[in-house]
């Protein structure tokens, strides 16, 4: 159902500079000023990040939630996006609700990890298998330069498989 060789060349793509700066001026200019990276993705783990400034920051002099929450949406959405690149059907995925804790002060570089890739794998192949919807709770942790945890996330993706076209 996934083409692993295409689901690898599809992540190597997104992960270089030029190409991912072209994606997100084009699909997600707001993404694109605040300076969202995509660090890396493997069959594990998935792997953003933001970094401190005037760009991202709110009048209180820390990082403003909504970049926080392009970050981590990022983190949890880049995998099952390649994925849906990847296959015949394609996969039709949205947001349909998100749930964010505020630990720490977020300040500098923050990296958001989302190591729920395995259950995104497997509801998109649920998915692609029986063409119903899938709701999935995917969870990233926003962490600063120091390690501790300064937000922790958690967006609910509804996946299903396009009709066969």
């Amino acid at each position: 159902m996934i083409d692993e060789a295409r689901l690898q060349s599809e992540l190597k793509r997104l992960s270089g500079w030029a190409r991912f700066r072209a994606f997100t001026v084009l699909s997600m200019p707001s993404a694109a000023f605040v300076g969202l990276r995509f660090v890396r993705a493997d069959e594990e783990v998935c792997v953003t990040s933001i970094p401190g400034g005037w760009r991202s920051q709110n009048p209180f002099k820390t990082m403003y939630w909504a970049a926080q929450g392009m970050a981590a949406e990022l983190a949890t959405g880049v995998v099952p996006f390649a994925i849906s690149r990847t296959t015949k059907r394609g996969i039709r995925m949205f947001v349909v609700g998100t749930e964010a804790t505020f630990v720490k002060r977020a300040k500098g570089k923050i990296v958001f990890t989302c190591e729920d890739i395995a259950a995104a794998r497997a509801a998109i192949e649920e998915t692609l298998t029986t063409g119903e919807k899938i709701d999935l709770d995917l969870r990233a942790v926003g962490r600063d330069s120091d390690g501790d945890i300064v937000s922790e996330w958690v967006f609910k993706w509804n996946f299903r498989a396009r009709e066969n076209q």
